[in-house]
C-alpha cells in the first residue's frame, strides 16, 4: 500500500497525543514502561487477538496485522515466545501506529481499488515507507523523546559522548571500554534499563572482564560508562 511521506517531526507528534490523549482519559501521569495494550484496548478501542498468523494468511513471516473494519490487531502467536517480549511489545506498538497514522488511507484504498482492509506486518517488507512510518512511531511510543533525554542525562551527565572510532581506541583486550560504536547497545542498555523500559533486558557482564588490563571492577567499569551496575 503507498502512503504519502511524512516527516519525523509529524509521526513524533502523533504518538506523544496519543500518549496525551491516553493520560487525560486514564487521569494520570504517563512513563515508561508505556503501557500500549491499555492504550490500544482503552483509548483507541481496538481489540487485540494472538493467533497463527502465518497459517491464517498463508504467509511467512509474518509479524502482525491491522484490521480497520473489525477494529482489530492480531500478532502472531509465534512472540509470545519469553526471548521475544520486546518484539511483541514493540509489534502491539506498530500496529498501534498503523491504525493512528494509516487507517484513513486504508479505507480509501478498499473503496478505490478493492483492496483488503487489513495491513499486513512482515519481517521482509520493513523497508517499505508504511512499515518504516509504523516502527517510528512505535518508537517514539515506547520511548518517548523527553524522557529518553531526561534519563540519559541522569545516567550519563549533561556532557555529550562523542563516538569517534568505530572500535576502542585501547587495545590488547576484547572489551572495548571507551565510547565507540561496539559497545553503543551498552549505553543503550543503561538508558533503557534506568528509564523503565522493556525493550531490551539486562546486559549480562562479560566472562572475562576481571582479566581487562585497564579496568578491574564493575564499578570501575561503570564509571567508564561501558556497562550498567
Amino acid at each position: 500500500m503507498n502512503v504519502p511521506w511524512m516527516s519525523k517531526h509529524t509521526i513524533s507528534e502523533s504518538a506523544s497525543r496519543l500518549i496525551k490523549n491516553y493520560q487525560d482519559m486514564a487521569g494520570y501521569q504517563v512513563g515508561p514502561p508505556i503501557p500500549v495494550e491499555d492504550i490500544i484496548e482503552r483509548y483507541l478501542e481496538i481489540g487485540i487477538s494472538i493467533e497463527d498468523l502465518e497459517e491464517r494468511l498463508g504467509k511467512e513471516d509474518v509479524l502482525g496485522a491491522t484490521y480497520v473494519n473489525s477494529r482489530m490487531i492480531c500478532i502472531n502467536e509465534k512472540l509470545l515466545d519469553d526471548k521475544a517480549e520486546g518484539r511483541l511489545i514493540f509489534t502491539c506498538a506498530h500496529e498501534a501506529g498503523h491504525w493512528v497514522l494509516h487507517r484513513r488511507f486504508v479505507s480509501v484504498a478498499g473503496r478505490s481499488e478493492g483492496q483488503s482492509d487489513y495491513i499486513i506486518c512482515r519481517a521482509k517488507n520493513a523497508r517499505e515507507p508504511i512499515e518504516w512510518q509504523a516502527d517510528y512511531f512505535a518508537a517514539c511510543l515506547l520511548m518517548p523523546e523527553k524522557d529518553v533525554k531526561d534519563t540519559f542525562f541522569e545516567v550519563f551527565g549533561e556532557k555529550s559522548i562523542v563516538l569517534e572510532n568505530i572500535k576502542s581506541s585501547i587495545g590488547g583486550t576484547s572489551i572495548y571500554v571507551d565510547p565507540c560504536a561496539e559497545n553503543w547497545h551498552f549505553l543503550a542498555s543503561m538508558v533503557c534499563e534506568a528509564g523503565g523500559s522493556p525493550m531490551f533486558p539486562s546486559t549480562p557482564w562479560p566472562s572475562d572482564y576481571r582479566s581487562s588490563p585497564c579496568l578491574s571492577t564493575k564499578q570501575e567499569y561503570n564509571s567508564a560508562g561501558v556497562y550498567p551496575a
